[in-house]
């Protein structure tokens, strides 16, 4: 069975763009303004729908995929800004477990990556099969805390998957309950 290298891409895409988020806080030209409310972040793509609630105080990044939502404040000096980033697989023939051990794989050899062995495995979320892990690793003197769920989706063409990757400053007590909050808001639904 070929594996496709699309999970090592996007792990790649979301690590990258958590020292995109670091310290820069504010949001970008194409950023809509903070909500003082909770809203809905909606993205269609690769054979699903993904909707999350965002907490107020947060924002959407200006593209449209991946889904980038984002708190309006960093925490600390020089300051990490929580983020929650979630992407897409198209329907296709790989397992839950195929891809998680990918993304384990790429992660683990990311420098300055420390597993946190207190992710909880295999778990349910928006009432499909997941698997949940994460470690630490510093961005720009920052520690910071990285959680990956993989949702895995039965379509009728097919296994698609969505990934979710949560990172905020490992202090940052506010931050990892809102980004664990977007998470389990999740609510996925097979397009077509």
């Amino acid at each position: 069975m070929a594996r496709s290298h699309r999970p090592l891409f996007l792990v790649t895409a979301c690590a990258l763009l958590v020292p995109l988020l670091a310290g820069c806080g504010g949001a970008t030209q194409e950023a809509a303004p903070p909500t003082a409310t909770a809203h809905a972040a909606e993205i269609t793509d690769d054979g699903v729908s993904v909707t999350l609630t965002v907490p107020a105080g947060w924002d959407r990044a200006g593209q449209d995929a991946p889904l980038v939502v984002r708190t309006e404040k960093p925490f600390g000096d020089p300051g990490f800004t929580a983020n929650v980033v979630v992407t897409t697989e198209a329907p296709g023939t790989s397992t839950l477990a195929e891809q998680t051990a990918a993304a384990a794989d790429y992660l683990a050899q990311t420098d300055d990556w420390t597993v946190d062995p207190t992710q909880p495995g295999p778990i349910e979320l928006a009432g499909f099969p997941a698997h949940r892990f994460g470690g630490t690793r510093s961005v720009d003197g920052v520690e910071v805390s990285q959680v990956e769920t993989i949702v895995e989706v039965a379509t009728g063409t097919g296994t698609a998957f969505v990934f979710v990757t949560e990172s905020y400053a490992t202090q940052d007590t506010d931050g990892a309950a809102q980004a664990r909050a977007v998470t389990d808001s999740l609510v996925v639904t097979p397009a077509g």
